[in-house]
């Protein structure tokens, strides 16, 4: 029995609870084939990245960094490894021990600036306001750096990358050596 306009009743008929579920169902069917294509891509781009030498769990811990809220989590976390590392007499070094809110302004911009160039973020998101200042500057030119040096990096790590594929596949460019000569 269908309930009718002014029913008291909020519960729903058989039938309109088979059509609310088959639209959810529909719904979440539809985007779970779109999530399985997105994995399988991200799947192939970590196995190309593997290939390359790159070790998957620093891709995984540099996608948390970029990506958390409060970096004092992260921070907190490498002093405790650190700790850790010493109960095991790893030699650890001293880094954990630094005090890391104790930068000067301007190195801590240069720093950010770095960080923002290579993670290819807008030069416009220089977070001071005055991007004349001192820190905007050192800021500014860091990204400029830090886009110049990873644009000279990537093309040089492309090509050894490309080779490194090509010779493996036995499909490495050809040098020309053996072509006719021009008449």
């Amino acid at each position: 029995m269908h309930a009718t306009i002014g029913d008291n009743s909020n519960d729903l008929t058989p039938a309109e609870r088979k059509a609310l579920f088959m639209h959810h169902f529909q719904a979440i069917m539809a985007q779970t084939a779109v999530c399985h294509r997105e994995n399988e891509e991200r799947k192939r781009l970590r196995k190309l990245a593997k290939t390359d030498g790159i070790i998957l769990a620093d891709v995984d811990f540099g996608l948390r960094c970029a990506t958390i809220e409060d970096p004092q989590v992260i921070v907190e976390e490498q002093q405790r490894r650190h700790e850790i590392g010493r109960f095991f007499a790893l030699p650890m070094g001293a880094q954990g021990d630094f005090e890391f809110d104790r930068e000067p302004l301007v190195d801590r911009a240069a720093r950010l600036g770095e960080a923002a160039g290579y993670a290819a973020k807008d030069r416009d998101s220089c977070p001071y306001d005055d991007p004349n200042s001192e820190p905007g500057r050192a800021w500014l030119a860091a990204w400029d750096g830090a886009q110049a040096q990873m644009l000279a990096d990537l093309a040089t790590a492309m090509e050894k990358a490309n080779a490194k594929r090509a010779k493996a596949d036995g499909t490495a460019e050809d040098d020309g050596e053996n072509d006719p000569d021009d008449e």
